[in-house]
C-alpha cells in the first residue's frame, strides 16, 4: 500500500492511531504519534503476529490491538489500542472509542484492500478470541452439580405454552400457563440471588419480546421495550418480589400489544418497512413522500396499500403514533407541552392540542394532570 491515502482515512473511523513496523518490529513510520510505551508494545505484538490473517490482541479489558502484514510492502500495519465500548475509553492514556461493528468493518475492509481477500466478521473475531477450558470445565461441574442434587428445571413443555400465548397475543393463555404448578426450579445463573434473578428475568423479557415480533408487533418497538424494561431493572429495581412482577409485567404488555395489534399486516413487508421506519423517525416531520422515497415505491401506491392493509390512511397513522408518543411524555417526563410538541415534531403547539384532543377528548394539559396525579 505505497499510498497511505486510505489509511490516513480510516484514522477518524477507527479513532485509533495508525502505525507501520517491519517484520522485526521496527518502527518505519507513524500515520499519528503515539506514546513511546505503546510504540514499544507495538513491536512485541508485531513479532507475535502471523503473515496470513488480521492479528488481534486485547491488551487490557475492552481495549484492543490490530496488526496485519501487508506483503508487497513487506512491513506490518498497526492499529493502536482502541476502545471496544464506551465504557473503557481513557482519553488521558489516549484510548478513544470505536464501537466493535465498525472496529471490525474497518479491519475487514483494509485486510481486503491490502490482500485482495475477503474475510467475515465471525472468522476474524473466532480466529483471535478464544475462551480457555476453563469455561468447558465450570459448564460440566454445573451439570455434574443439577445431576449429583437430583435438580431439575422449571418443565420445557411449560415455557412453550408461555411463549405460544404471548406470539398469539392470548392473555388467559399467558396466566394460565403462569399459574400451573410443576415440579423443578428456575436456574441459577450467579451466586448472588437477587443478580440471578436479575439474569432469568433479562433472559424472559428478551424471548417474551421476541414472541411479541413473531406474533407482528413492531421490531424495532419490541426491541426499545425489552430495552427500557431491562434497563429499569438493572437500575431501579433489587427487591426480587417487584423482579418478578416486572418480568409478568413485560410479557402482559407485549401479550397485549400482540392482541391488539391488526393482524392484517403480518404478512405483508411493505407494511412493516412503512411501520419500522415511522417508529425510527417518530421525533421528526414524516412526509408520505418521504417514506415512500426510502422505500422505493411510489407516494399513491404506498398510501393505497398502507389504507386497503390498516383501514386508516398512512397520514393518520402517523398523527396516532406521535400522539401516543407524547401519551408517554405527558406521563412519564416533566418535559414542557411545547417541548413535547416538538420533540414529536407537530407543526406547532395549537396543532398538537388540536390532534391531541381529537383522539383522546381532552387537553395534552389535563390528561398530564389525571395520569400524574394517579401516579403519584
Amino acid at each position: 500500500m505505497k499510498d497511505k491515502f486510505f489509511l490516513i482515512h480510516m484514522l477518524p473511523i477507527l479513532n485509533a492511531h495508525i502505525a507501520i513496523f517491519d517484520e522485526n518490529g521496527i518502527l518505519i513510520e507513524q500515520l499519528s504519534d503515539s506514546r513511546k510505551e505503546d510504540i514499544m508494545l507495538y513491536s512485541q505484538i508485531v513479532k507475535e503476529a502471523g503473515k496470513d490473517f488480521p492479528y488481534i490482541v486485547v491488551v487490557d479489558t475492552g481495549i484492543v490491538v490490530c496488526a496485519m502484514w501487508n506483503e508487497d510492502e513487506s512491513e506490518f500495519i498497526v492499529i493502536g489500542k482502541t476502545a471496544m465500548f464506551s465504557s473503557f475509553e481513557n482519553k488521558g492514556s489516549d484510548i478513544r472509542v470505536c464501537s466493535k461493528g465498525t472496529y471490525t468493518s474497518a479491519v475487514i475492509l483494509i485486510w481486503n484492500e491490502l490482500t485482495g481477500k475477503k474475510i467475515g466478521k465471525y472468522d476474524l473475531w473466532k480466529n483471535n478470541i478464544s475462551l480457555d477450558k476453563s469455561v468447558e470445565v465450570y459448564v460440566t461441574e454445573s451439570i455434574f452439580e443439577y445431576q449429583e442434587n437430583g435438580s431439575t428445571h422449571n418443565p420445557y413443555a411449560q415455557e412453550l405454552r408461555e411463549h405460544d400465548s404471548i406470539r398469539r397475543g392470548d392473555l388467559k393463555g399467558l396466566k394460565e400457563s403462569i399459574d400451573e404448578v410443576y415440579p423443578g426450579e428456575l436456574g441459577k445463573l450467579a451466586e448472588d440471588q437477587v443478580r440471578s434473578l436479575k439474569n432469568i428475568a433479562i433472559g424472559v423479557i428478551t424471548c417474551a419480546s421476541r414472541c411479541a415480533i413473531e406474533g407482528g408487533i413492531n421490531a424495532e418497538a419490541a426491541f426499545s421495550m425489552a430495552d427500557g424494561y431491562i434497563r429499569y431493572l438493572e437500575e431501579e429495581l433489587d427487591d426480587p418480589i417487584k423482579i418478578e412482577h416486572l418480568v409478568r409485567e413485560a410479557e402482559y404488555n407485549f401479550t397485549r400489544d400482540v392482541r391488539n395489534l391488526n393482524n392484517n399486516d403480518i404478512n405483508n413487508p411493505l407494511i412493516h418497512q412503512v411501520k419500522d421506519y415511522i417508529f425510527a423517525h417518530i421525533h421528526e416531520p414524516l412526509m408520505v413522500r418521504d417514506i415512500a422515497k426510502y422505500i422505493g415505491v411510489s407516494p399513491n401506491y404506498l398510501s393505497e396499500q398502507f389504507s386497503q392493509f390498516e383501514g386508516v390512511t398512512l397520514k393518520q397513522y402517523i398523527i396516532d403514533e406521535k400522539i401516543k408518543s407524547s401519551e408517554y411524555l405527558l406521563k412519564y417526563t416533566d418535559y414542557s407541552l411545547q417541548e413535547i410538541s416538538s420533540y414529536c415534531a407537530f407543526s406547532s403547539q395549537s396543532r398538537f392540542s388540536v390532534y391531541f384532543q381529537r383522539k383522546n377528548g381532552i387537553t395534552p394539559a389535563r390528561y398530564r394532570k389525571k395520569h400524574q396525579n394517579g401516579r403519584k
